[in-house]
């Protein structure tokens, strides 16, 4: 080959190694290697490239990989070099960064540098997978250990953020092995730790977390604090409440002697562990405050206290201030979805769309429950989680294969793995599911098992998952009375601890089910409905109103079940709750079919007046005009009326008595 052609094909090697299609660039990179600009114009003249401007291209864009296969490796690490030489400017900084990259023989200081400082970029813009990948990139390259170790953590969070776990996981092993430094180590555990819990369980992230912090101690107090506070996150996944309060009881023993960085967390992680176990004094002591700094934060753009926040949000949807909680969790899944953090965003979705349930909004909670975020999740863990509280779902709806279907899928896993929290929701599905299908006897087998983990673990607080009423429910109707009273004594302790209006409203209409004699059934049904009225929480109310309507049938009561059971319905089909409804429908049905008590033989003529009255919308006062007696005549009627009809209410009145 003469000179000129061997010019022309170093000329066309150049070109296709360069990024950018500048002129001024190639033409630099040119003098750099000492090959004449007028090269460019042979090549032109050979058809092999053609100008645009200030740019230059091959003509046949399939030739460029052709000659860059035909120059040698040697060659091609000469012009990336080159290539990285002249490509000074800010914005050229990814091409400078690539070049570099292909120019090395090995380990190379300035290549790695350059790929890690476009990671971080690339993290910033929230491009979380680029950057994980670049950081890689920089770890290989990167001649220091402890950089390579850094690099590699930080290309793990990448790769976390991303959704790509086994390259998240495999970066933070390496980085762990890697690194010498103990305060570094402890880091990459903390990272390592929750990846390893959601893949395989949480009694191995548990012995990672706690064995970090034992090595960090002597080094940084407040590091093994922050670890042994994830080793009791950890912990409660399982439903340890026991094990998780030692660790964080050791956890906030180490934050009294550091440097307060901790104090925040292992309180908090203690105060929610303590509201578990029903240490209701430890608790009122210890959240407060911590709402208050919460508060603080709600607004922040800071990333490491989305997880603070989240369980923040958690307590307060357990302690049912749902408009708070609301605001928190609602808070998080947007930051987090913002961040390209999907686990956490699902997360957070996932618990705003049981607030969304417990407080009547199913709509809402199911299009949260199975929205691309949420169902998208790959993280086993998470998904364990998720899956069993879409069954959950699946149960109030009525929608008995595909509750069946992802329950038992749920319990696979996460019985092998030791996700407790997964199983309680898994086995609730299932029990809700049957006593809504009127299958007491199958319902207390599955809730039986969620009662020996709670027994066993010592989970008293009663708000974490409401199972505790379908136990008592189904083991009643079920033929289990005796047992059925034990678990309702638990139940009402546990009520009594609890600052709940749930435990107290749910455990009354329990005992009111057990009740021998219709009055006993009443006074208890009264004040399970009254306590009913503090807590918008549409679901148990009608159940509630459908006990009381079977119970009035069964005990014979002289009073009405018509207008409970008329509420109960229109609440049910409202939310959704087929099952439910039926149950309600078949019960008003049977009252049609033997005949229901005629009104005018229920009520006097002066009551029948003032429920009419009453009834087309007038107040007691305009009904007392109108029919020409005094107020206190009005009331003393319409309580006559509320009684004998068993309504409590002007809406339930107007439901009994339309058309009158």
């Amino acid at each position: 080959m003469d000179g000129q052609a061997e010019a022309v094909r170093r000329a066309l090697g150049i070109i296709a190694l360069d990024l950018t299609g500048e002129i001024r660039v190639i033409t630099a990179v040119f003098r750099e290697i000492g090959v004449a600009h007028e090269v460019l114009a042979d090549a032109e003249r050979d058809g092999a490239v053609q100008f645009d401007g200030d740019h230059v291209q091959f003509v046949d864009s399939a030739q460029r990989s052709t000659v860059r296969a035909a120059c040698t490796p040697a060659e091609r690490r000469v012009f990336h070099r080159a290539l990285a030489r002249v490509l000074t400017e800010p914005r050229h900084r990814a091409q400078r960064g690539e070049h570099l990259a292909a120019a090395a023989v090995g380990p190379d200081l300035e290549a790695a540098t350059a790929l890690a400082q476009l990671g971080e970029e690339a993290s910033e813009r929230g491009e979380t997978a680029l950057s994980g990948e670049l950081l890689m990139r920089a770890a290989g390259l990167s001649p220091n250990p402890e950089d390579r170790a850094l690099y590699l953590f930080h290309a793990g969070d990448g790769y976390w953020n991303a959704g790509e776990y086994t390259a998240a996981r495999a970066a933070f092993d390496a980085a762990y092995q890697g690194s010498a430094q103990p305060l570094r180590r402890a880091d990459i555990a903390l990272q390592l730790g929750q990846l390893v819990m959601y893949q395989r369980g949480p009694r191995y992230s548990r012995d990672l977390f706690v064995a970090a912090a034992d090595a960090v101690e002597p080094y940084d107090i407040d590091r093994a604090a922050m670890l042994l506070v994830h080793a009791a996150s950890t912990v409660m996944l399982s439903c340890d409440v026991i094990g998780a309060l030692a660790l964080v009881r050791r956890a906030c023993a180490l934050a009294e002697r550091g440097n307060s960085s901790s104090t925040i967390p292992a309180s908090l992680m203690f105060a929610y562990a303590s509201f578990h176990h029903g240490d209701t004094a430890a608790f009122e002591e210890l959240f407060p405050p911590l709402a208050k700094i919460a508060d603080e934060l709600k607004d922040t753009d800071i990333a490491e206290v989305d997880l603070f926040l989240q369980l923040v949000g958690m307590v307060y949807v357990y302690t049912e201030h749902w408009d708070t909680g609301r605001v928190y969790l609602s808070s998080v899944a947007h930051r987090a979805g913002r961040r390209s953090r999907s686990a956490t965003a699902a997360l957070a979705s996932a618990t705003l769309a049981e607030l969304c349930w417990r407080s009547g909004r199913w709509d809402e909670a199911w299009s949260l429950a199975t929205s691309d975020l949420v169902s998208e999740v790959t993280l086993t863990g998470a998904r364990l989680w998720l899956l069993a509280f879409t069954a959950h779902l699946d149960a109030g709806f009525g929608r008995a294969a595909d509750c069946r279907a992802r329950a038992q899928a749920a319990l696979i896993e996460a019985e092998a793995m030791g996700f407790g929290t997964a199983i309680m929701w898994a086995y609730h599905a299932l029990g809700l599911l049957e006593l809504g299908l009127g299958h007491p006897v199958a319902a207390a087998a599955h809730l039986d098992h969620i009662d020996a983990m709670a027994t066993s673990c010592e989970i008293i607080e009663p708000s974490g998952v409401w199972w505790q009423a379908d136990h008592v429910e189904a083991l009643i109707r079920s033929g289990r009375p005796h047992e059925a009273a034990r678990a309702l004594d638990r139940f009402d302790s546990a009520a009594a601890l609890s600052s709940g209006v749930w435990a107290k409203a749910t455990a009354t209409r329990c005992r009111a089910l057990m009740a021998a004699t219709a009055d006993d059934a009443e006074q208890l049904f009264e004040l399970s409905l009254a306590h009913h009225d503090r807590l918008a929480a549409p679901f148990e109310l009608a159940r509630t109103l459908l006990c009381r309507s079977e119970r009035r049938v069964a005990l014979g009561s002289q009073l009405d079940p018509s207008a409970d059971l008329a509420e109960a319905i229109a609440i049910f089909d409202s939310l959704g709750a087929s099952l439910w409804s039926a149950q309600g429908c078949a019960l008003r049905d049977s009252l049609t079919a033997r005949g229901e008590p005629d009104i005018e033989e229920l009520l006097s003529p002066a009551e029948r007046r003032v429920a009419e009255a009453v009834v087309s919308g007038m107040t007691n006062r305009e009904v007392a005009a109108s029919l020409y007696v005094s107020e206190k005549t009005v009331e003393f009627h319409l309580h006559n009326v509320f009684g004998k009809l068993g309504v409590r209410s002007r809406t339930q009145l107007v439901r009994r008595l339309t058309p009158l």
